[in-house]
């Protein structure tokens, strides 16, 4: 489904960081959180998603049954329950709503946000599903996250802090880093993937607070990239991994530290092959993505590619820019769009040097989306040649009027997850 009956989406207008509503309705539900598998919870800015897929990937691949929580969906809202690896199904998350929607409108009603609703109803699912795992991923920030209601957990993982809903989360990353660490737990181990230092240091500070045992990129566990993969050591031990499926540097990094989780749970039994076999068997959708089929992959020339990526901040537009220094001599193409409170001059700025041609498309059905006329205007600011375009249709033909020749060519959707989950949607 597209999206449930309840509780009613308004986006940010909804949003109420806290955990007092979320603790009530499990209650009322008789606390499903207690009746759930053990947990890994993951929490940062970027690599959240990439990191959880490589671990889901890790433990399938070892025969184990895990389940999944994420956000947002691309497509159906059923993305984001996996239920030992397939998509909750409508009849079973119907179900589960309504119960959850009972017990919040008994008297006196808890008035709880959207994603407060969907995540209590996600751990009615979980409780009500055996498994051996459960990946946990924050909505956004972590101390007062609708996820964040568990005494204990295997371990938490902070993923790569940045700039992002500064609104709510504050507006340094001292302080957002303090937001985020808030899911480590008391005596439960934290790995803690690559930071900047203001970052890294109030993550170690709530950490030693918590007597959590930490595990830390570049001092706990190293990584060296090498010419089909990279070299990966812990604790003496050096290991050579196969270059993951995921493309980008980064995704060695976000590999790394799912690897470091993974063998931190002693309670698994994990096979070294079988997690290099994982690894390149990963699958997450908008992270530098390579289209390879659909609408608009088959009117593609065939000196094109096509990649879609969801990524909306700086440091989001940093790996883009890698990404795109690698493609030598080929022409580049960026279909764009993003949000009113995202940074898009700052991310336009990271990446100018390497597009040739931006065509700006307002998102559809989006109120928050900037106009294509608003991001034609911060792209010529930032001296990248761009035009507007009215919806994928028109950009794409836009694109190929541009381009002629037969050297090759790269287009890329980029700047916003809502972006590439309408992208996603018309390729079908």
């Amino acid at each position: 489904m597209k999206f449930p009956f309840w509780p009613d989406f308004t986006g940010y207008r909804n949003i109420d960081l806290g955990l007092s509503r979320v603790y009530q309705l499990l209650a009322r539900l008789d606390n499903p959180q207690n009746k759930i598998p053990p947990t890994i919870h993951i929490a940062g800015t970027n690599g959240k998603g990439s990191t959880l897929a490589f671990l889901q990937q890790i433990f399938v691949e070892n025969g184990y049954l895990v389940h999944s929580y994420t956000s947002p969906h691309l497509v159906n809202f059923n993305e984001r329950i996996i239920l030992n690896g397939k998509e909750i199904s409508d009849d079973f998350l119907n179900e589960i709503l309504i119960e959850c929607k009972a017990a919040a409108e008994k008297s006196p009603l808890i008035p709880v946000t959207f994603f407060e609703g969907i995540t209590v109803a996600a751990f009615l699912a979980f409780s009500r599903v055996k498994a051996d795992l459960l990946l946990l991923e924050t909505g956004m920030g972590g101390r007062l996250d609708a996820t964040n209601i568990l005494p204990e957990v295997l371990c938490s993982i902070i993923t790569p802090i940045a700039f992002d809903h500064t609104d709510f989360l504050g507006k340094t990353l001292s302080k957002i880093a303090f937001e985020k660490s808030g899911i480590i737990k008391k005596n439960c181990p934290v790995i803690i993937a690559k930071q900047k230092v203001s970052a890294l240091k109030t993550i170690e500070k709530q950490a030693f607070a918590m007597k959590s045992k930490t595990k830390i990129f570049n001092r706990d566990f190293k990584i060296k990239k090498e010419k089909n993969g990279f070299l990966f050591e812990m604790s003496g031990k050096k290991i050579s991994f196969p270059s993951p499926s995921l493309v980008g540097d980064h995704q060695i990094e976000n590999a790394a530290t799912s690897i470091v989780a993974a063998l931190t749970q002693k309670k698994f039994s994990l096979d070294e092959k079988k997690i290099k076999s994982a690894l390149q068997k990963t699958v997450w959708p908008c992270r530098l993505q390579k289209i390879t089929a659909g609408k608009f992959h088959e009117i593609l020339p065939n000196n094109f590619e096509l990649y879609l990526d969801g990524s909306h901040n700086t440091q989001g537009a940093t790996t883009i820019r890698k990404f795109l220094l690698q493609q030598k001599n080929k022409k580049v193409y960026v279909i764009f769009s993003m949000l009113k409170d995202k940074d898009c001059d700052g991310f336009l700025k990271k990446i100018s040097a390497q597009v040739d041609n931006l065509l700006a498309v307002k998102i559809a059905d989006e109120p928050k989306s900037r106009t294509s006329q608003e991001l034609c205007e911060i792209a010529k600011k930032n001296k990248i040649n761009s035009a507007t375009a009215q919806n994928f249709d028109d950009a794409f033909k836009k694109v190929f009027t541009l381009d002629k020749s037969s050297k090759p060519a790269l287009v890329l959707i980029c700047g916003s997850l809502y972006l590439a989950g309408n992208f996603l949607e018309e390729n079908k």
